[in-house]
């Protein structure tokens, strides 16, 4: 083998191995996106093979039973146990609830909203399909958490800080990524 040969050989190696590695980083956020064009294109096949369902519903078991626990603990005896036999009863209805709402219709509409709420025509709070106004996307600011944990977070046009969802994203393989996590907004 000739010493050009060899040089057009090493680059071609280079190139080869600096394509890869930047495939390997952008990764999650080619998954991101191929995740809202099958939400906008309402291609659930491709948008279920970037979601973790069963670890997905554990997450929001986890939030939600957190939220219920430190409402039975604020209410105390101040409401004569009767907020807390409520918070207790909504403790055992969690399972059923959150197996019912974690969907892919629900997962992609939170997606295309930057918000986690039922689907228009379910909620009682008015949407943007009975005015002219068009639906605002929302804008995601990304955080990264080592080399396999991505956070994207839908951030509220109206600037509210408490009101934006964090989606977490796992690898799953060398380029692999599923939504793993919805954290739900503060409140």
């Amino acid at each position: 083998m000739s010493n050009t040969s060899t040089k057009v050989a090493l680059v071609a190696a280079c190139v080869a191995i600096a394509g890869i590695g930047a495939y390997w980083h952008y990764s999650p956020y080619l998954a991101i996106k191929q995740m809202r064009t099958a939400a906008e294109q309402k291609d659930a096949d491709t948008f279920n093979a970037h979601v973790d369902y069963p670890r997905l519903r554990e997450s929001f078991k986890g939030q939600v039973a957190a939220m219920m626990t430190e409402r039975m603990a604020s209410a105390g005896s101040s409401s004569g146990g009767l907020e807390g036999l409520g918070a207790a009863l909504g403790l055992a209805l969690i399972n059923p609830l959150i197996d019912a709402m974690v969907r892919p219709e629900m997962v992609m509409h939170s997606m295309q909203e930057g918000k986690f709420k039922p689907l228009p025509g379910i909620s009682k709070e008015p949407t943007n399909a009975n005015t002219s106004e068009p639906a605002k996307e929302p804008k995601w600011e990304y955080e990264r958490k080592g080399s396999d944990k991505l956070i994207a977070y839908a951030v509220d046009p109206e600037g509210k800080e408490d009101a934006r969802i964090g989606v977490v994203f796992e690898r799953s393989g060398f380029a692999n990524w599923k939504l793993t996590e919805i954290r739900l907004p503060a409140k």
